[in-house]
């Protein structure tokens, strides 16, 4: 479905330009939700909620988008599960050239407590019998809360880097409950004191869309 073009013919109207210039824009925020596996449905709905104008933004999505979401809108994180990024470069052979995206820099939508523990779970090979979805979401739940303390990081991102501190060299793991993580806690904790320090003074964290 073209759902720039739904837009403009619902809910503008029409398109009034003789330039794809603002139609291309609008396209870039339904390929992001598109990317971010908003369903059809809530594209959708968000296309007939919107206002006429020129062209739709980043600026335009609603809240709704992120409700169930350990994620919040306009806010940027470090852990590379939580971003969207250009796809890698293709070789061309009729050219004999690459073809290469135009950078960005997304933040995904939707990553819920269900990513969360499964992410936990593959990450560090959890035993099948040692899986308890129900006891893991009340262990993370409480970490999130601990570390919605820090200031210079969001409690998900730093929740993700313990998991990932504490992945596995071998087939021995010292992890078998959620709690195990915070061995990582004093090693991620000045991880992240340096990480958003250099990225803060580059200007490395934030948002850049497509």
């Amino acid at each position: 479905m073209d759902y720039a073009e739904f837009y403009y013919s619902q809910v503008v109207g029409h398109y009034p330009f003789d330039t794809d210039v603002f139609k291309n824009k609008t396209q870039k925020v339904i390929d992001y939700l598109i990317d971010a596996g908003i369903s059809e449905n809530d594209i959708l709905r968000f296309i007939e909620e919107s206002p006429p104008k020129d062209f739709l933004t980043p600026d335009d999505l609603p809240d709704w988008l992120w409700e169930g979401s350990l994620l919040k809108k306009d806010t940027f994180y470090y852990h590379n599960t939580l971003h969207i990024k250009p796809k890698a470069p293709v070789f061309n052979p009729h050219s004999n050239k690459e073809i290469v995206e135009d950078f960005y820099l997304e933040m995904k939508i939707k990553f819920t407590m269900e990513d969360l523990i499964n992410y936990f779970y593959d990450t560090l090979m959890i035993s099948r019998e040692l899986m308890d979805y129900k006891r893991d979401e009340g262990a993370f739940n409480h970490l999130l809360n601990r570390y919605d303390k820090l200031q210079f990081v969001e409690s998900i991102d730093f929740v993700l880097a313990l998991i990932d501190q504490c992945k596995p060299t071998s087939y021995f793991s010292t992890v078998h409950n959620v709690f195990d993580i915070r061995q990582a806690e004093a090693e991620t904790f000045e991880m992240f004191k340096r990480m958003t320090a250099e990225a803060e003074y580059a200007k490395a964290n934030v948002i850049v869309w497509r």
